[in-house]
Formats: C-alpha cells, structure tokens, sequence
C-alpha cells in the first residue's frame, strides 16, 4: 500500500507514542555535539583543527544517529549516546556509503565550483577595473580613456557573472534533485549490512525512481510547523530575545526526530518493510483466504522473522520484516567495503 503525506506522517506520530522523552533526549545530545562543535570552531587555531576533526567524525555520527531513529522507531531499547557508538563501529561503511553518494553527484558539484570560482572573479576583476579608474583621476584629474576600458572590463565581467549565477543555480537544482535519488542510501546501508556502499545507493535511486516528487512533498508538507515556529519564535523575541531561542531549539528538538521518523516510515513503506508498530496497529495488509481467516498470513509474516538479522542487523527480531531484493555482488569478498 501507498501511503500518502498525512498517512506516512500519522504513522510517524503513532510510532512515536511513549518513545518521546527518549527521542528528544538523543536528539537533545546530539544537537549539543553540533552546537559545542560549532562553539569550539570558533576558537583561532584550535578552531581550526576541531573543524578538520568534525569533518571526519560528522558522517559517521549522522550514520549512527540515523541508525538510533530506526531503532527507536522499530521498538528496539537504544541507549542515549548509542549513536556515537554505532557511527564509529561503521566509521568505513558511512564514509563508503557517503563517499559513493558524492560521486554521483560529482558533475553537478564541480559546476558548482567552478561557477562559484568564476563569479568571484569577475566580480573581483568589474571592481578592480573600478578601482582602478579611480586611481586615475585621482593622480591625472582625468579618467576619460581609462574609463571606456573600464567600463568594457565591467560589463564583460557583469556578463559573465550573470552566466556564472545561472549556471549555479542551474547546478543546484541538479543536485537536489540527485540527492533525492540517493536519500535512501543509509537506510538501506543500516538495513542491509552485508550490501555493498555501491549496490545500497543504486538501491536507493531504484526505489526513489518515479518517488522523488513524493518524498519532496512530504518534506514540504511540514512548511506548516516551521512557518509556526517561526511566528512564535519571532513574537517571543519581540517580548524577551532569550525565549525566542529557546523556542526555536524546543521546535527543532521536536521536528528533527518527527522528521526522521516520517522519513523511515516512508523508506519502508517504498522497499517492503512492516515494523511491529504496524502489525500491533492492524495496518497490515493481507489476503483473506477462503474461509475469511487471516491468521495463516499472520503466521506467514512471523515465519519470516527469522531471516530479519541477516538482512537488516537488527537485534530486535519483531521490529521488522526487510523485503529488499538482494542486489548480484560480483565479489563476495568486498562485501564489507
């Protein structure tokens, strides 16, 4: 079944009743990771080493913090800083995973680049011919040569400038759209420890083909909270600044789990998986037999229990059941790439 926007989200919501306080909590840690990281960055020289440091270490975090959300999502007990443990334990496969995504999306990057590259220096070379020019009259009282030169450096440097934004623009847009193609990638990578980086993100562009404007939409579909967050935020910093912050963070403590749970429920419902919330809600959808008794297809859904570990890692045998087609990997051996 296809579940819509509201649907996938009303699912998220429901799988996470009684597990708020442990969701925020983790959430809670890993936003103070993020600010006491952006905190020491900010600091001359030893700024500079712990961004180098955050670089390496923030993959792999997000890995295991998505890992802890899926998890918590499937009923599985999870300690609060787990997800420090788990993205290190994959500290390879998060990179591999990640690093595989980047070259995929390597084209629309270096457009990027390379646009960014140009813009800045035509912008740099319209002022210096400016500058130029004002030296000039400065020093002779006349700019009347040097400023047709000028202004011909200008409005080429202008020209190209424009086309450099263009070209920019016209790269984001790309890579957005790649990204939703391989934003499936982790989940897959956590469900299926044994596939390959490679074969988890053209999995993921496999499922996300003909889904990407669905996925999209159910991102645009929680405009509603922010727009929310951001009047209340506003109105509260009107009356005493310190509480609009505060409401920010209470709202991003709240949305950012809502979010990733909502994301899971919609990665599952795409690859095949039943989590034991559904099955406890009744959502699960079977053929009655003849007799109109369902209990064989329930019994059919519990056989299959067994093969959970070997497909999606997880420690909880009743947390999910993984329908994901096992990808042809020409060696064995670089399973664990």
């Amino acid at each position: 079944m296809v579940l819509t926007a509201s649907e996938t989200r009303k699912q998220a919501r429901e799988s996470l009743n009684g597990k708020w306080g442990t969701v925020v909590l983790v959430t809670l840690i890993y936003l103070v990771y993020n600010f006491l990281v952006g905190l020491l960055s900010s600091i001359p020289v030893l700024g500079f080493i712990v961004s180098i440091a955050a670089f390496v270490i923030d993959i792999p975090i997000i890995y295991g913090f998505v890992m802890t959300m899926m998890k918590l999502k499937r009923g599985e007990k999870v300690d609060y800083f787990d997800f420090f443990k788990d993205g290190f334990a994959n500290f390879k496969r998060s990179w591999c995973v990640m690093g595989r995504m980047i070259l995929k999306m390597i084209v629309p990057i270096i457009i990027i680049v390379i646009a960014s590259i140009v813009m800045a220096v035509s912008m740099l070379a319209s002022l210096a011919s400016a500058f130029a020019v004002g030296l000039n009259h400065a020093a002779t009282g006349s700019s009347v040569g040097l400023s047709h030169a000028a202004t011909g450096a200008a409005l080429g440097g202008s020209v190209i400038a424009v086309i450099a934004i263009i070209a920019m623009l016209v790269a984001y847009i790309w890579l957005i759209i790649k990204s939703f193609s391989y934003a499936l990638s982790m989940f897959i990578a956590i469900d299926n420890p044994n596939m390959r980086p490679l074969d988890c993100v053209n999995r993921s562009k496999e499922v996300m083909d003909g889904n990407k404007g669905h996925l999209f939409g159910l991102y645009f579909s929680f405009i509603g909270w922010f727009l929310l967050a951001f009047v209340i935020a506003l109105a509260a910093t009107a009356i005493f600044p310190p509480i609009g912050a505060i409401v920010i963070y209470a709202a991003i403590l709240v949305l950012l789990p809502y979010i990733e749970f909502t994301t899971i429920v919609f990665y599952e419902n795409k690859v095949g998986i039943v989590s034991s919330a559904t099955v406890a809600e009744g959502n699960v959808s079977s053929t009655e037999s003849t007799d109109g008794n369902t209990t064989d297809n329930i019994n059919n859904v519990s056989n299959t229990a067994n093969t959970i570990k070997e497909k999606s890692g997880s420690t909880d045998v009743k947390a999910e059941i993984v329908d994901i087609p096992e990808m042809d990997n020409k060696n064995d051996e670089n399973n664990n790439e």
